[in-house]
């Protein structure tokens, strides 16, 4: 009984290990995601800008599985390119080691002693009403769970040097050199993708040896820990879009080759850091894993062009005709950057959509051929009924980003995404109903003048320039997104209705029209005109989006 006890005690305390560690990133996320977003861009002009970044981004959230997923949502919003995203991802695996050197002083000065009066100091912000103050008051909750974790691992861990049959396996499986260092690999890999934390697979490598665990079977825990901390990468990937997968493959591909080397070199790397460093185990194990990581960046850092450039050749020639969303599962994460950035991403799939039924619309004013005009309509339908489908997904998506505890600066934004979406699918209804009046029109021969004629073909052109501006808009960066340009032509659309129509009562005055030709005249100039407005206000919620 009393050693079931000891097993559950143990157990328990790298439960609450690993739930301090998921604490403390989401925490972090939450108060540094959006800041990181606004400036990626700019910090990423260079490799090794993009490789600091990448380290300086991973040390904020305390999470490299955090960070990597955080770099495919980048990739699949289309925010940073391959090159950008590998540099990231190598910075990203120094940037975890700095998690490591944060439990090493919490063993090392046995924070155990202020964990409970940090909670104290954490509670009034954890209750305050502002949502930044409370994700500080995590930030302070958890790293008390998190020295707390660490007494009780010390304390229910049990040593292996007092059990002389562990003593004796350990010892047995030396024996077999290559294969005993595979196999406390692969120990590695399952611990870390049972847990979802290197840092908590390497924690508990450190506190094995120190309990008489060989060093270099602790090292090889270590080198497996960095291949499965991709695990959760590649769950994400597997619902994403190619580059996606190829991020997530690249960083699996990095962490197998820095492993093989340093298997290889395990047993020269920790003598250096005894006779160099520190005999201190915990420290000679940090040591190795910053090591490892550090030497692999120098490695592939000259060849990130080389491979990106490689990747996009082969896998990117041919792009892609599905159409089907599929998005990240709800929540990873506090931070709503990720989904916001996809949504935007799969809205242009929708902008797009708009656009093409734009220009079909337009082939039917001057179509005569009647079989020509029902294709027409009929992939304005099919656009139509694709634009819902979208609309609907991007919809159920955002508003379940909406339940997250957000800042209000991305509230707004998301409510704007919805309000955007509202717009472009409205496009597509009212595009049915100016193909259905082209269609009628042709099938009671009904007229128009050679200038009733002008100023639909006036329409026309404006809206297939407004909605070239508002694939622009999404596509461009905060600082190139304009509203002029869409001012221009709402007031040059609402012009052209207002001379459109007072040229049709001045034709009808002249009797040179019938009153069914009118009638659908009248029809089609009210919605060009709701079409125009549609475009503008959609254009002006992606520049307030942009400029937030």
């Amino acid at each position: 009984m009393h050693l079931i006890i000891q097993i559950l005690q143990l157990f328990g305390a790298i439960a609450l290990f690993i739930f301090a560690i998921k604490l403390l990133s989401e925490n972090l996320q939450a108060l540094s995601g959006s800041n990181f977003k606004r400036t990626l861009n700019k910090l990423t002009k260079n490799n090794l800008s993009t490789i600091v970044t990448g380290t300086f981004f991973t040390t904020a959230i305390q999470s490299s599985s955090a960070a990597s997923v955080f770099i495919l949502g980048f990739v699949n919003a289309g925010l940073i390119n391959l090159r950008k995203a590998f540099g990231l991802i190598l910075g990203a695996n120094i940037g975890t080691t700095l998690t490591l050197w944060l439990v090493y002083f919490g063993m090392k000065f046995d924070l155990i002693q202020i964990a409970l009066p940090l909670i104290l100091v954490a509670f009034p912000f954890y209750l305050s009403k502002k949502r930044n103050q409370r994700k500080v008051g995590g930030i302070l909750f958890s790293l008390s769970l998190l020295f707390l974790s660490l007494y009780f691992l010390k304390t229910f861990l049990p040593s292996i040097e007092s059990h002389q049959k562990l003593q004796e396996f350990f010892q047995h499986l030396s024996h077999y050199g290559f294969l005993t260092n595979l196999l406390f690999i692969l120990f590695g890999i399952l611990l870390t993708v049972l847990v979802h934390f290197s840092s908590a697979s390497i924690t508990i490598a450190i506190l094995l040896a120190s309990k008489g665990l060989p060093i270099e079977l602790a090292a090889m825990i270590v080198l497996g820990a960095n291949i499965g901390t991709t695990f959760t990468a590649h769950l994400v990937a597997a619902i994403g879009d190619k580059y996606t997968k190829v991020v997530a493959a690249f960083h699996t591909f990095f962490n197998v080759v820095i492993a093989f080397i340093f298997m290889l070199i395990a047993n020269i790397v920790l003598k250096f850091i005894d006779s160099a460093i520190s005999s201190n185990i915990a420290i000679q194990l940090i040591a190795f894993d910053t090591i490892s990581n550090l030497v692999g960046v120098i490695l592939f850092a000259p060849f990130i062009n080389k491979l990106a450039f490689y990747c996009q050749k082969k896998y990117f020639s041919v792009k892609s005709t599905d159409n089907k969303l599929e998005f990240y599962a709800i929540p990873f994460g506090t931070n709503s950057d990720l989904y916001k950035n996809e949504a935007n991403k799969k809205l242009l799939k929708l902008a797009s959509t708009t656009k093409q039924t734009i220009y079909t619309l337009g082939r039917m004013i001057t179509e005569s051929d009647e079989e020509k005009i029902l294709v027409f309509r009929e992939r304005i339908l099919e656009l139509e009924k694709e634009g819902d489908q979208l609309e609907r997904e991007v919809n159920e998506f955002l508003n379940e980003i909406a339940d997250l505890d957000l800042p209000n600066e991305n509230k707004i934004a998301i409510h704007q995404l919805i309000t955007l979406c509202h717009h472009l699918e409205s496009v597509g209804d009212i595009a049915i109903k100016i193909s259905s009046i082209h269609r009628r029109r042709r099938m009671t021969n009904s007229y128009f003048t050679p200038k009733m004629r002008t100023y639909l073909v006036e329409f026309q052109n404006n809206l297939d320039q407004t909605t070239r501006i508002l694939n622009q808009n999404l596509n461009e960066t905060q600082e190139e997104v304009s509203i002029k340009q869409a001012e221009f032509i709402e007031k040059t659309i609402n012009t052209i209705y207002k001379d459109a129509e007072a040229n049709l009562m001045k034709t009808i005055e002249k009797e040179k029209l019938l009153t069914t030709s009118a009638l659908f005249y009248k029809d089609l100039i009210q919605n060009y005109e709701i079409l125009g407005d549609h475009l503008y206000k959609a254009n002006a919620t992606i520049v307030k989006l942009k400029n937030q």
